[in-house]
């Protein structure tokens, strides 16, 4: 997500910008090329050119405003990022953090055509949300596909389509380089007011290049389908599977919310004194929980 309005931001914003220009004007001198510098088969340039052309219809940059309260007093601010139409009826995949709380959405399209959007549903724990394009006319909106993240193969080339810096879309090229990433601590890094972003999510590490902005946007294979949704950079670029992706966002459109299983025990390592060999120590049960109407103490 990338924020308006802030002077601390603009020095940041303006070496961002600067590097992507480079970065451009490098590419444009050497002619296009892979991630690894060297110049594109016609087949796989024909294959991009395809992939851009089925996603980009549906590519949507999400503006947002937001409330915040900080010495007694409400903030307003501004903020942007991307998102991408997942069937004919408006729904939009983005982040959690992109607009999982936000107090007003309006979507411009890739045509430029700005809409109104509500809130859905929205899940901190995959860092997925809804939006849904208002639509009094019935019209039918175009929409991307999802494909199977399961398939991605280390060394698969994919796409990062989005809005970075909140300007007007851009199509960054990669390779998959890890299909289950994960920081070494998890939990902690990631959090929105008090609450843990992402936490359950295996990403799909790749290095086609992501800025502020991009977050929410999907991540495309050859073959045009949306094998995840950008999410974060940590030197790698990280994006949510598909196949999650997917699963989430069809509990929030069918049910406004993800229902989970849960046990409602607290659980520890067995003590070092003990003679067991395996196990848990139960050092809790919460109230109400499944854990404690089974008998768990």
């Amino acid at each position: 997500m990338f924020r308006r309005g802030w002077k601390s931001q603009v020095g940041p914003i303006l070496v961002v910008v600067a590097a992507m220009l480079m970065a451009s004007s490098c590419a444009v001198s050497r002619g296009v090329g892979s991630a690894l510098g060297q110049r594109l088969s016609p087949e796989i340039r024909t294959a991009i050119d395809a992939a851009v052309a089925e996603v980009k219809p549906a590519l949507v940059r999400i503006h947002v405003v937001d409330v915040r309260h900080y010495g007694g007093r409400e903030i307003k601010y501004e903020a942007s990022g991307s998102g991408v139409i997942i069937s004919e009826e408006g729904h939009v995949i983005t982040n959690h953090h992109v607009a999982g709380k936000a107090k007003h959405i309006l979507c411009t399209l890739s045509n430029k055509e700005e809409i109104e959007a509500e809130r859905i549903g929205t899940d901190a724990l995959t860092d997925t949300c809804v939006l849904k394009l208002r639509n009094e006319d019935g019209r039918r909106f175009p929409f991307a596909r999802f494909g199977d993240s399961s398939e991605l193969k280390v060394g698969d080339r994919v796409l990062a389509m989005g809005s970075p810096l909140a300007l007007s879309q851009s199509v960054t090229l990669g390779i998959v380089s890890n299909t289950e990433l994960i920081t070494s601590s998890r939990g902690g890094d990631f959090q929105l007011e008090g609450e843990s972003v992402g936490s359950i999510v295996l990403w799909i590490g790749h290095d086609a290049a992501i800025f502020p902005g991009n977050s929410g946007g999907p991540l495309v294979n050859l073959a045009g389908e949306i094998v995840g949704i950008n999410e974060i950079r940590i030197g790698l670029s990280g994006a949510i599977p598909s196949n999650l992706a997917r699963e989430v966002a069809d509990e929030l459109i069918e049910h406004g919310k993800v229902r989970r299983s849960w046990v409602g025990l607290n659980l520890q390592p067995v003590l070092k004194g003990s003679k067991r060999e395996g196990g848990v120590l139960v050092s809790g049960t919460m109230e109400g929980s499944p854990a404690e109407k089974a008998g768990f103490k």
